[in-house]
Order: C-alpha cells, then structure tokens, then sequence
C-alpha cells in the first residue's frame, strides 16, 4: 500500500526525468509542460488506487507517455482545423557561449543537425519513438522500457531497430554532406 509520503517522494525523484522524457517525445516545450501537469494531477487522483503490480516510477512514465500521446493528438487536430500555430526556434540556445572550436559553418551545420535530427525523431511512429527516447536518450534497458510500455523486451528492440533504420534513412543526406565536408 502506498502511503502519501511515498508517493509524494517518487514524484520528486521523478520529477525531472518525466519532464525530460515529455520534452523529448513531444518535441514541444508546451505539449510536455501540459502532459506532465496533466500526468501529475492524474497520478495525484489516482494514487490510492494504485496496486503496486510495478514500480511507482513505471506507473508514473506510463502516465506521461499517454498524456502525451494525447497531446500530440490535440496538437494534431488543432493544426488540422488550421488554427495559427506560433513559431518556436527550438536551436535557440538559453544561453550563448562562445565555441572557439568551430567555426560560424560548423556551428551551423552542428544546429542544422541537430535541428534535423529532432523533426526526424518526432516523424517516428509514437511506439518507435517512446522506445528510442527511453533507451537512447532516457538511459532506461529494454526490460524498463518493455514494463513501461507493457511490451516484451524482444519487442522493445524490434522498435528501437527499426527506428534507428528509419533515422538512418531519413538522416542519410546529412552523413553524406558531412563525409563531403571532410
């Protein structure tokens, strides 16, 4: 039985990788921040009611993951009904820092990149991409990821698999330029 103080802990130590994982599967600082408040009061409504058959820390990543799914889903919608969608530089660092490595080119190819590399993880299917951010970006193993996910580890792999195909196929051009630039 889970007590109040209990839950209230695991939602502080989770706190920060449950923002992490909303920001990187969203791909959208405002669909995560609303997923996670919207995990959160659902977790806050339903903690008595949980019957520990995992971890607390899984029951919490499930939460989020569906939250938000269905918050790229309203997003989704949204853009559909053609409603004005502000502009949002994601490269924008929060803080310039001098890169005395490279130079103004190298740096924009970097951003260009990684900017890329973004949109194609967000073009993943949503099983490929909650796989591939959980393991590659979160540090999870296949068995938490295949818990979280209610999936067999042989099938967490499947996913990560073909999602690391898929980014391949759709970053190829990017390896190519970056061979030619060398």
């Amino acid at each position: 039985m889970l007590t109040e103080p209990q839950f209230a802990q695991a939602v502080d130590e989770a706190l920060p990788r449950l923002v992490a994982l909303a920001r990187r599967l969203a791909g959208d600082d405002e669909i995560a921040a609303e997923a996670v408040q919207n995990a959160l009061l659902k977790a806050s409504r339903s903690w008595r009611r949980f019957r520990g058959q995992s971890s607390v820390q899984t029951w919490l990543t499930r939460i989020v993951i569906h939250c938000v799914r269905d918050g790229i889903a309203a997003e989704r919608k949204r853009i559909d009904r053609n409603q004005p969608h502000p502009d949002v530089d994601r490269d924008e660092p929060i803080e310039v820092l001098p890169d005395n490595e490279h130079g103004p080119r190298e740096r924009a190819i970097e951003r260009e990149c990684r900017q890329a590399a973004r949109v194609a993880v967000q073009r993943l299917p949503h099983r490929q991409r909650e796989v591939f951010t959980m393991m590659v970006w979160q540090g999870m193993t296949a068995s938490e990821v295949g818990e979280v996910l209610e999936i067999a580890p042989q099938a967490v792999y499947s996913n990560l698999n073909a999602a690391r195909n898929q980014l391949r196929t759709m970053l190829n051009h990017f390896t190519r330029e970056a061979g030619d630039a060398s």
